[in-house]
């Protein structure tokens, strides 16, 4: 929720990373809506897409912390990518994958 609103310090680390205010209010927007996609039941494109999206967030936010050198925090995207993999790999193994690519 950081992204979405004006705290001095989050604006000021992330003018340090060389991040544009508009990014952070696309990503803001853009990580609620594909929660909401990976919740919801069926969209089966969409939730691809919203996991898709919220791997290429983690590794960025990854790399962007480690640059920085923010030191063991900088793992905390990794971490939450593992969730994410593993919540993509039960999801195909109940036949999810089947959905996607019938459609």
């Amino acid at each position: 929720m950081d992204s979405l609103t004006y705290r001095a310090g989050r604006l000021r680390d992330s003018r340090t990373w060389d991040i544009r205010s508009q990014l952070r209010i696309i990503l803001g927007i853009a990580k609620p809506l594909g929660a909401i996609a990976l919740l919801v039941p069926g969209m089966a494109k969409l939730k691809e897409w919203a996991y898709a999206g919220f791997t290429f967030a983690f590794i960025s936010a990854f790399f962007a912390h480690y640059l920085a050198g923010d030191g063991p925090i900088a793992f905390a995207p990794l971490v939450l990518l593992v969730l994410l993999v593993v919540s993509y790999l039960t999801l195909t193994a109940r036949g999810y994958q089947a959905k996607v690519t019938s459609q």
